[in-house]
């Protein structure tokens, strides 16, 4: 009933952190997180799919499991890059003997894609700097300038997070380089990454343990980023990735037209009263491809063009009018699984209210307060699950444009302003959409697709 239809979601057990991402020899390749055993955080494989066009996915062989010393309490994140035609795999190898952790920085190749020979670790236990603790994980490595980087989440000893790199120049022989971030991140930071839009720099990372502070930081744990080049940072002008539930441990890559894409976890670690669990016997599913671009110092996110391969049945509407309420049933718009543009008026001044997945007392509202400046992602009444109310800080709404899954729902405001995504498990019932507002209003289009 809620096994999404459109997201990668994983077979039976845990999914988390997407890892490897990368276009090569003509193909996607996505590898996740995955606990195939239980629906809970131990024994981690790498789970591997691969995609033309990042729409229709084959799942091929696990490519890790944790069986070596180096990794047999877990094949933890990391990244891939190209090499002399070969697949490198970085991932971080968790060990713990009586308690006591160590990290090792792994590495595994291939020539075909499918099959992976573990090299074991090309940084040890042993050549962590005594500056951190054994949290020390997720390699995603890059080149930039000529030179090999490897940018690795850490923990300093006296317990706060931070992002330090390697350097490398044959991606075997690594070399600690530096601490990228000098201010507090909470008590540890994972899965950094890195991106580059013309001039436009940006580290991206997932801190834990910073305080709520208004609308912001209100889940356990943060994604978001830095817009800086590889520079000592100090300044905490740290900005949320998305304002919604459930995003965690993004990682990006270059697609076939050499644009920046991210994939995140939809979900959130030591979250796991989710009720696919108990009835379906799975948890968690990666979110959707979205295309980064960094426009006035600010990351947009906007989903990947190749998504509208999933587009089938197609509703236009023109001109509507919203008097109080909008069911949009009476158009044939409703649905478990669709994606819904809402284009509003440049000079949109007005309250709106859009109920998604409405049944008998179930019903999941994003809304807009224009005097507050509020927008808003509400799923107290969303049926089974965690509840709770999102907002964040928006000017004005020009575009919602939204993709419902079986048991998810990513909204992207304005172009990719901002982005909400949670987890939500109504009723296979509860199909309607309706739209709300306080004073008469026209919306000059929308469109529905259904998938």
């Amino acid at each position: 009933m809620w096994k999404n239809k459109f997201h990668i979601s994983p077979p039976s057990g845990l999914l988390n952190d997407p890892n490897g991402l990368i276009f090569w020899n003509g193909e996607y390749h996505v590898f996740y997180q995955w606990n195939p055993f239980a629906c809970e955080h131990g024994a981690k494989h790498w789970a591997h799919l691969k995609s033309t066009d990042m729409v229709n996915w084959q799942n091929l062989p696990i490519a890790l499991s944790p069986t070596d010393w180096f990794d047999k309490n877990g094949c933890y994140s990391g990244s891939a890059i190209e090499k002399d035609n070969k697949l490198y795999l970085f991932y971080t190898g968790n060990v713990k003997n009586k308690d006591i952790r160590e990290s090792y920085q792994c590495l595994a190749i291939s020539i075909d894609g499918i099959n992976f020979e573990k090299k074991g670790p090309v940084i040890h236990n042993k050549d962590i700097p005594k500056e951190y603790t054994k949290h020390f994980r997720d390699p995603k490595v890059f080149k930039k300038d000529g030179v090999y980087k490897m940018l690795l989440g850490a923990q300093r000893v006296d317990l706060t997070g931070t992002v330090i790199m390697f350097s490398s120049s044959n991606l075997i022989d690594w070399v600690f380089e530096k601490e990228i971030i000098k201010g507090e991140f909470g008590f540890m930071c994972e899965c950094p990454d890195f991106i580059e839009t013309g001039d436009s720099k940006a580290l991206i990372f997932s801190p834990q343990g910073l305080k709520a502070d208004g609308y912001l930081y209100n889940n356990r744990y943060q994604s978001g980023y830095i817009i800086r080049d590889l520079t000592e940072i100090e300044k905490n002008n740290f900005t949320e990735l998305d304002r919604g539930f459930e995003f965690y441990a993004p990682q990006t890559f270059k697609d076939e037209c050499n644009k920046n894409v991210l994939i995140g976890w939809m979900g959130m670690p030591e979250e796991l009263d989710h009720p696919s669990i108990k009835e379906e016997n799975w948890v968690h599913s990666l979110t959707l491809p979205r295309y980064l671009e960094i426009f006035e110092n600010k990351i947009l996110q906007t989903p990947h063009p190749n998504l509208k391969k999933l587009r089938k049945d197609k509703i236009v509407l023109e001109n509507i009018e919203v008097k109080d309420y909008l069911n949009l049933l009476k158009y044939n718009i409703l649905g478990d699984t669709y994606e819904l543009i809402v284009h509003l008026d440049d000079n949109f001044s007005g309250d709106i209210e859009i109920d998604l997945r409405k049944g008998k007392n179930e019903k999941t509202t994003f809304s807009f307060d224009f005097e507050q400046k509020k927008a808003s992602l509400n799923r107290d009444f969303s049926g089974s699950g965690y509840k709770g109310v999102r907002k964040c800080h928006l000017n004005k709404l020009k575009k919602i444009h939204i993709f419902v899954d079986r048991c998810s729902v990513e909204i992207f405001l304005n172009n990719g302003e901002e982005v909400f995504t949670g987890n939500i498990y109504p009723n296979k019932e509860s199909l309607g959409i309706e739209i709300k507002g306080k004073i008469l209003f026209t919306i000059p289009k929308i469109e529905f697709y259904k998938f």
